[in-house]
């Protein structure tokens, strides 16, 4: 999974890297370290909050999605600006929205523990803001919204 997410973002990545490794030889070369900082909280967000964040999220999705028996299997799907998980075979609506839930409340716990230390907390925001995906304008809250709806009913997934 981290490996589709960090697909998924390869030319940020790319990017935070140069400028760091630009910061870096230019603070070596010249003594000046004005712009160490800034390319390193920036690394740092793109590393550690963007990607870490949101390799967890899916992976809190894919271990909720492996104890459920009648999913026979997961695929990841990759479009312009996401990654997802798509469960194949059948769960109830209580299950659906278990793995909906998933995601979000793991990032958001993460969150909360980051944002305990001072030196953490500003990279506590892209775990909490996680929990802005149970709205039901996003693929998670929606299927947090069907599945409540649906109760214990079975409902039939990807073939």
């Amino acid at each position: 999974m981290a490996l589709a997410v960090a697909g998924q973002l390869w030319p940020l990545l790319l990017f935070v890297s140069l400028a760091l490794g630009t910061a870096a030889a230019w603070a070596a070369g010249t003594g000046d370290t004005t712009q160490l900082p800034l390319a390193g909280w920036i690394f740092a967000a793109a590393v550690a909050g963007l990607t870490a964040s949101f390799t967890l999220h899916e992976c809190a999705h894919a271990a909720v999605l492996g104890r459920i028996a009648t999913v026979s299997e997961v695929s990841i799907e990759r479009t312009l600006g996401r990654v997802s998980l798509i469960p194949h075979g059948h769960m109830t609506g209580r299950q659906a929205a278990a793995v909906a839930v998933s995601g979000p409340v793991a990032c958001a716990a993460v969150g909360a523990v980051l944002a305990v230390p001072e030196a953490t907390r500003p990279l506590s925001w892209w775990y909490l803001g996680h929990g802005l995906f149970l709205l039901p304008v996003f693929g998670d809250g929606i299927a947090l919204v069907k599945g409540l709806l649906a109760g214990s009913r079975r409902i039939d997934l990807a073939p």
